[in-house]
């Protein structure tokens, strides 16, 4: 199984943030504590909104337990600890509580890398195969054009293959590293190949940070784990972390226990993960908070680790521009932010601050509800007064916008946009989904509470209104009003013409639009499960197999949203035709076994 390929957390944050801030105010610290343990919100709010309590939202979620630091004025201005470690014994958390740091690892292994090229111990821009010594990446057309670079594999530019990674059990069989890179068993994860263009684009690859994990190991002749102890976690103050997976005893003995999206207790409380570069580490919200530090520091000349250059080197963007070496660069109002997200099982984390204002935060959390850490993200910047966090003030809706931009604008060959009027407000969302309030603002442009990107009308050649959707890095799309008898794939999927929507959604297929594509529609089949339509997930991913017959993904994705539904009798199908495509998917595999095969 493949789940759609999100970028980390931290990209999303790369669209201008426009959530309500005020300047801070001298105040008691508890007093200020309290504010943001009262003011989470959502990714915009306006003057006048209601903000909701930090308990009430980890309720909301099924969170159990959650621990923050906050950096202000280039220090560790606070930590706060709440709910329970392990919801199963009852245990609270504590400050030395482990939680686990997930993909932020590849931060603080990014940085560890920069200490080896300072060190002269590495390379940033020679061939990862000239210096690595016990596994080569496989040579292809590809890598003859363009070797892959430890440049590459620190900023996901590399084409290197494998997303992520599901962690094994803690009675499960863990694979060490070349196992790993080789998709061999006991690994439940694919090879690490090559099948893009080094250095061409974006696409994040915990496989390539798996590659820069044994690198280091075998340029400086010692495990991974004590390299990252001695160079990052021990010059920078972290004593609450580690590397090691698994704990040791005294460790394991502080470790939270995780809760799956489902709310269910992760089996054995906790995964392993021997990939620890990209999922490896195991810490604190105040280490966490300390390494953001260093970071800050070292931009401007005041660490022993990495010098200015290679700091500013790391948060120096590639490819798309919103990516450097081991850091997302969000962009806020044009205020300069580096940060990481984390999602393994059970676990998420983010930490994010600004280059050079002081300024931070680090939350951790023992389930997978990542909104609640931007919640409490948010709240942390309205307080602190962050650069580029706004004020906004809602403006009423025009009489123009009520009577013209009602209507369905096309999104791709697949889906449209639908405008719909409430009275004198106006409400935006995907045909067949409940629409979000669009709020004027000044500049004629409308925002959602939900979702940070601005929308704007503006008429085409004819006349005729149009919807302007911002995207990422001042990127926009603009969507033409569709003809009322003008139907899309989706639209006819969702109103229960399977038939008509089969044909045009081969039509699609065959066309040069993306959203034609097997990924593009595993996709959205996973968005309409994870949005709460599970029978419409379904059915798209239905329709995905039916149109890519020899995908082993497709019918594997189509097994894991049926299981999602309850449906075993039609996963189990689903799984088979996916074996049967791919013997060695560890994935159909290991639904199989649950599911009695």
């Amino acid at each position: 199984m493949t789940r759609p390929l999100h970028r980390p957390l931290v990209l999303a944050l790369c669209a201008a943030h426009l959530s309500l801030a005020s300047a801070a105010t001298p105040d008691d610290p508890e007093a200020r504590i309290a504010r943001v343990m009262a003011g989470l919100r959502p990714p915009v709010s306006f003057v006048g909104d209601a903000t909701w309590t930090l308990q009430e939202r980890m309720k909301h979620y099924g969170v159990p337990g959650l621990t923050v630091t906050v950096i202000d004025q280039g220090g560790l201005a606070w930590t706060r600890v709440y709910g329970l470690a392990d919801r199963e014994a009852g245990l609270p958390v504590k400050p030395d509580t482990l939680f686990q740091a997930a993909s932020i690892s590849k931060a603080v292994s990014a940085f560890g890398a920069m200490t080896m090229v300072q060190d002269g111990k590495l390379a940033l821009h020679q061939p990862v195969n000239a210096q690595i010594k016990s596994w080569h990446i496989p040579e292809n057309e590809l890598t003859r054009q363009v070797p892959v670079t430890l440049e590459h594999l620190l900023s996901h530019t590399g084409g290197l293959t494998v997303h992520g990674f599901m962690g094994y059990a803690s009675d499960a069989a863990m694979p060490d590293v070349l196992a790993v890179l080789d998709g061999k068993p006991p690994a439940n994860s694919a090879p690490v190949r090559v099948d893009q263009l080094p250095g061409q684009a974006f696409r994040y690859s915990g496989g390539g940070y798996t590659v820069a994990q044994l690198l280091m190991a075998d340029a400086s002749g010692e495990a991974f784990a004590d390299l990252m102890q001695q160079r990052v976690l021990g010059p920078l103050g972290m004593t609450d972390s580690s590397f090691a997976q698994p704990l040791l005893p005294p460790q394991r003995a502080r470790a939270a226990a995780g809760v799956l999206p489902d709310g269910s207790a992760v089996a054995g409380k906790r995964h392993r993960y021997p990939e620890l570069a990209a999922a490896g580490l195991w810490t604190t919200s105040q280490d966490l908070a300390r390494f953001g530090l260093g970071v800050q520091q070292a931009l401007v000349g005041h660490s022993e680790q990495v010098s200015a250059s290679l700091a500013r080197d790391m948060l120096t963007a590639r490819a798309d521009g919103s990516y450097g070496l081991g850091f997302g660069l969000p962009q806020i109002e044009g205020e300069a932010y580096f940060a990481h997200g984390g999602w393994n099982a059970g676990f998420c984390a983010q930490l994010m601050a600004h280059q050079s204002a002081g300024q931070g935060v680090a939350i951790m959390i023992n389930a997978n509800q990542p909104a609640l850490i931007d919640e409490l993200r948010r709240a942390v910047a309205h307080e602190y007064g962050w650069p580029g966090f706004k004020t906004l003030a809602p403006l009423p809706v025009s009489a123009e916008a009520l009577e013209k931009a009602p209507g369905r604008y096309r999104l791709n060959g697949e889906q449209a946009m639908v405008v719909t009027r409430q009275g004198e407000r106006l409400f935006l969302g995907e045909a067949g989904e409940a629409g979000r309030e669009l709020v004027p603002v000044a500049g004629g442009r409308y925002l959602q509470r939900e979702q940070e990107q601005a929308r704007s009308f503006e008429p085409d050649a004819e006349g005729r209104w149009t919807l302007r959707m911002a995207r990422e890095r001042g990127a926009a799309q603009v969507l033409p009003r569709l003809a009322d008898t003008q139907r899309l794939p989706r639209e006819l999927l969702l109103a229960g013409e399977r038939a008509a929507a089969l044909v045009a959604y081969r039509a699609l297929r065959d066309g040069p639009d993306e959203a034609g594509s097997e990924a593009y529609l595993n996709e959205q089949a996973y968005g309409l499960a994870r949005r709460g339509d599970k029978a419409a997930g379904v059915a798209l991913a239905q329709v995905n197999a039916e149109l890519y017959p020899g995908s082993a993904n497709a019918w594997d994705s189509l097994g894991e949203l049926h299981l999602m539904q309850g449906d075993k009798a039609q996963a189990r199908s689903a799984y088979l035709r996916a074996l049967a495509l791919a013997p060695n998917s560890a994935s159909a595999q290991a639904a199989l076994r649950t599911l009695g095969e």
